[in-house]
């Protein structure tokens, strides 16, 4: 981990750069009843420069990935997880029915997509408050950027699209803010419990498990997966719920959590923190889910305290 680049992130500003995640064009006079249908935000409901986070779950409700949705005049357009890039168009359209007019491009060879986080965000990019759905036309150096805000990005953070890859990289080098690595970064990540797909984000949990609420419309009708997360939600069936981890004792390579022996949950990720020390990310069963609840990691000495997300909140 670069410890520089963890304390610019306190004191001012980090990117990130994510052309490598997947960006995709749905268009069509049908695109917004498909993505309505397939996700679990409000879709209709978004105006022309607004965006959303949504999920996109099985009909179980379980996780396949937490996904942003920006509505541009002509389309939309989706940006997925990297691991995700390869599912996301046959998934969709493998729900698109005979005659929809739906048409999905893979746009993420074309353009570039960066995130900033941290305090000093607003002045590299001379942003005011921004809106939570908002996303903002920025002007540097004659080119035009879109910037939205994210809950995928650690400390505040935005995304930062443009259709040329030139423009957005030439900015981001001459912006005098470095690019954090991937270590840094998930330290980062961790410390403010944001969740990524593959590790606290998979078929294994549901959007409520893992603290999207943000991220579901309760008022949008009927959606892939929508009564299992409705009646989760109605009846309080969540069992368990993403929390943060203290560890201390011997490291090990065992994920599954104990307490009063039994089952507890599972730890999803682990970092070293410089400001908190062994830390992690886990889902943890309702009854044990109460902060400074101790807990044991099975079959080895290491133990854990439950704490609230972010750390240091």
């Amino acid at each position: 981990m670069n410890i520089t680049l963890y304390e610019a992130a306190q004191t001012d500003a980090l990117w990130r750069d994510m052309t490598h995640f997947g960006r995709f064009s749905v268009s069509g006079k049908d695109a917004a009843q498909l993505l309505h249908h397939m996700t679990t935000n409000d879709i209709k409901g978004l105006k022309d420069g607004q965006s959303c986070e949504a999920a996109l779950i099985t009909s179980k409700a379980r996780m396949l990935d937490l996904i942003s949705v920006f509505r541009r005049d002509h389309d939309f357009l989706i940006v997925t997880s990297p691991n995700r890039r390869e599912m996301f168009a046959p998934h969709l359209r493998s729900f698109v029915l005979y005659r929809q007019d739906v048409h999905i491009e893979d746009e993420t060879e074309s353009g570039a997509l960066f995130g900033l986080f941290g305090n000093g965000r607003n002045r590299v990019l001379d942003l005011g408050d921004l809106a939570s759905s908002q996303v903002q036309n920025v002007t540097k150096n004659g080119a035009t950027f879109q910037v939205a805000p994210t809950t995928r990005l650690p400390l505040n953070g935005v995304f930062v699209q443009s259709d040329s890859r030139d423009a957005l990289t030439q900015f981001v080098r001459e912006s005098g803010v470095p690019l954090c690595d991937n270590e840094t970064y998930n330290v980062l990540r961790v410390e403010s419990g944001v969740p990524a797909t593959g590790l606290e984000l998979t078929e294994d949990v549901n959007p409520w498990e893992a603290g999207l609420e943000g991220a579901i419309s309760l008022n949008k009708g009927c959606y892939n997966g929508q009564e299992i997360v409705a009646r989760l939600n109605t009846y309080q069936k969540v069992k368990r719920s993403l929390r943060g981890l203290k560890m201390s004792g011997e490291e090990t390579s065992s994920t599954k959590l104990k307490a009063d022996g039994k089952d507890a949950g599972f730890i999803a990720s682990r970092v070293a923190s410089p400001r908190f020390g062994a830390i992690a990310l886990a889902y943890v069963r309702g009854d044990y889910a109460e902060s400074g609840q101790q807990l044991q990691v099975e079959d080895s000495s290491q133990s854990a305290v439950v704490c609230d997300l972010p750390f240091g909140n």
